[in-house]
């Protein structure tokens, strides 16, 4: 069986998210990397890590699958309208859908922290092998994810390397709940899932929002009733 790709072997800073979602919407490709790598090089000495570094922060904003095109693109022209914790939002919802690791572990994080205040690292690095397999890398990209989400302020480390959640942000934002929205039903195999699942996702464990039937646009979505639930499913 071959092993699952990993990818995201570094931290990423938000401040250089920030930088590349902003330049991505005005910059052809190859003028991207020149600037990612001089505005990098204030943060990362090192050649090779810099070039880690452009390569996941296109892989993010940039360089996105086919499918996830329409997503990205509603997200940039958001982006400057947003407070700094709406920001985040984007970020994590982009990262979730270039890295499927990402979304492993931070759906184990959440899953965790929904039955205690803290999660030890240990037991996230134990369930990244049981899914990813016994390799250095995964030890390496467990960390960096867990670096990456301490440094953009979501988690704080407590003693005995245990995460806890600092604070949930609050999203009230339309646009922002429907591409939550939007997000859950692109990563879900089938593109259906009941609104209370939507809500209160493990997914989305650092952010307090509510998607009611009415947020979700008639045109976007689909709002199938039954009796004691509603399916939202995307219009294909």
């Amino acid at each position: 069986m071959m092993a699952k790709p990993i990818g995201f072997d570094q931290k990423v800073l938000l401040h250089h998210l920030d930088f590349t979602a902003n330049e991505a919407r005005r910059l052809e490709r190859k003028e991207m990397y020149e600037v990612l790598d001089n505005f990098l090089r204030a943060d990362i000495k090192g050649a090779k890590s810099r070039k880690n570094a452009i390569t996941m922060l296109m892989k993010i904003w940039y360089l996105v699958e086919d499918s996830h095109i329409v997503i990205r693109d509603r997200a940039l022209e958001m982006l400057p309208f947003l407070k700094p914790e709406e920001k985040v939002l984007l970020h994590w919802c982009m990262t979730m859908l270039a890295y499927p690791f990402f979304r492993d572990l931070i759906k184990e994080m959440g899953r965790q922290l929904r039955m205690q205040d803290t999660v030890p690292s240990q037991v996230l690095g134990k369930k990244m092998k049981s899914l990813y397999g016994e390799r250095r890398r995964v030890e390496v990209a467990t960390s960096a994810v867990l670096m990456s989400i301490k440094s953009w302020g979501i988690t704080e480390l407590q003693k005995n390397r245990a995460y806890s959640l600092l604070k949930k942000v609050e999203i009230h934002s339309q646009e922002l709940l429907q591409l939550i929205a939007e997000v859950l039903l692109t990563i879900n195999d089938s593109h259906i899932l009941p609104i209370e699942l939507m809500n209160n996702n493990v997914l989305f464990f650092p952010f307090h929002y509510n998607i009611s039937a009415s947020v979700l646009m008639k045109n976007k979505f689909e709002l199938i009733k039954s009796i004691d639930m509603t399916m939202v499913e995307l219009k294909s």
